[in-house]
């Protein structure tokens, strides 16, 4: 499968639109928020604008995007993380390897330094 996007500006549209879905406090799709599927979907936009930056030979540009994937404790949408997890009701009960792919897919594109994420798999 495939889809043809025309530009930049349709892949940004496309990314923002992922954004939106997965990191609304008050969303209707709980579920698409930590799906394989839209984390998948997100990092491959996510990949596409980095390297659509670098084939324009808008390299601050790429770097901007790569700086913007790094997550913490601080990003909103580490704090969305923590309030599903805190409301999940499978979380307590999920073995590690369960809880680690949650938290990526939950997360992606971004992702949370190393501290954080095992700060988050193993004390909540």
């Amino acid at each position: 499968m495939n889809i043809e996007i025309e530009n930049y500006w349709e892949l940004l549209a496309l990314h923002k639109s992922l954004m939106a879905v997965k990191f609304d406090e008050y969303s209707c799709l709980r579920e698409a928020q930590g799906s394989p599927f839209t984390a998948s979907l997100a990092f491959k936009v996510f990949d596409l604008l980095v390297s659509q930056s670098l084939d324009e030979g808008k390299d601050k540009q790429a770097e901007d995007w790569l700086a913007w994937q790094q997550a913490d404790r601080s990003r909103t949408e580490t704090e969305l993380l923590m309030k599903h997890i805190a409301e999940a009701e499978w979380w307590g009960d999920a073995e590690t390897l369960h809880r680690d792919k949650y938290i990526k897919d939950f997360m992606a594109p971004l992702i949370l330094n190393e501290d954080v994420f095992n700060e988050i798999s193993g004390s909540c």
